[in-house]
């Protein structure tokens, strides 16, 4: 599995550097857990995780991002 840091990211590069980690994730055929930071806003994200239809499990609490792009 993979992971990314994000916290030290602000928008836009936040959605930036998740899309380009969403992409290594894809292109590896793993899963990818981000490390977000509990004050920014993931609305972007959440949205673009919904339209493409990907499995995510977001925990606020732990500031965890798990993304499994592969599973249906």
């Amino acid at each position: 599995m993979l992971e990314l840091d994000l916290r030290a990211y602000k928008c836009p590069q936040q959605f930036i550097q998740f899309k380009l980690g969403l992409r290594e994730a894809i292109s590896l055929k793993q899963a990818i857990t981000f490390n977000i930071s509990s004050e920014q806003n993931t609305d972007d994200i959440e949205r673009y995780l919904q339209k493409k239809m990907y499995y995510y499990k977001l925990n606020k609490q732990q500031a965890l991002l798990l993304v499994e792009p592969l599973r249906v």
